[in-house]
């Protein structure tokens, strides 16, 4: 029974290096196709390409809708706030990624027309892209290394408490970590593509990640306890 286990656990680790080899092998080639679109798009005149972009939104508050309207004083009232708001607005637009363009409000409805922030972009800014998802490939790719070589050691391995398996497991965990920093390079590459730049908060902690590092961890030291424990009956015996 114990053999047929570690046979099972053989072959989980073999299926898992040939996948891990199949995928090492996607990433290459996307690393090399976004190394070369990222030289391109960086020796590419910046005027040749240039495109511009517009966001609307619409809102509207049906008050009827939960049995409730405004009196025509309410109504008088509001229109002449939005009116103030909509001034006030207009001033301070330059500096604003949104603007208002009207507030409509009657007895049974608020409806409120919003743009967002022109955006222009261009071949160079594609180059930020590529160089934000050159680096995300990279980071998959040495995840994959370190992925392989667990593998590796589960296909080899006589028992799964063994040192190497282990190590390797806690090596695993270790590389996971700069993900919980970096996996926010998306949004990142998104804010400098759309609006030339990116600020403090748009870099954050993904919880998702620490809590995977923290799991194989705490994984690799059940596995260490237990290694201890079969030492101990190996030495019984």
């Amino acid at each position: 029974m114990k053999q047929d286990a570690i046979l099972k656990i053989n072959k989980m680790g073999k299926a898992g290096t040939i996948i891990t080899n199949i995928a090492k092998v996607f990433i290459i080639v996307a690393l090399i196709f976004v190394f070369l679109l990222t030289v391109a798009f960086a020796f590419v005149p910046k005027e040749f390409f240039t495109a511009r972009a517009e966001g609307r939104l619409s809102v509207n508050i049906s008050l009827a809708s939960f049995g409730k309207s405004l009196t025509d004083e309410e109504v008088e009232q509001s229109r002449q706030e939005t009116e103030m708001i909509l001034e006030e607005e207009g001033a301070n637009a330059g500096g604003s990624e949104y603007s208002i363009d009207a507030i409509n409000v009657d007895n049974d409805n608020i409806s409120v027309d919003l743009s967002g922030k022109y955006v222009n972009f261009n071949l160079h800014n594609f180059v930020w892209v590529m160089l934000f998802t050159f680096l995300y490939l990279a980071m998959t790719l040495t995840t994959l290394f370190f992925i392989g070589f667990l593998c590796k050691a589960f296909q080899n391995c006589e028992s799964p408490f063994e040192q190497n398996v282990i190590k390797k497991m806690k090596t695993l965990a270790y590389s996971l970590i700069p993900w919980a920093i970096l996996s926010t390079v998306s949004d990142a590459a998104t804010r400098i593509f759309f609006k030339d730049g990116i600020r403090m908060g748009d870099f954050g902690i993904d919880l998702r990640v620490v809590m995977t590092v923290l799991i194989i961890l705490a994984l690799a030291y059940i596995f260490q306890y237990g290694a201890i424990l079969q030492q101990e009956s190996d030495e019984t015996l």
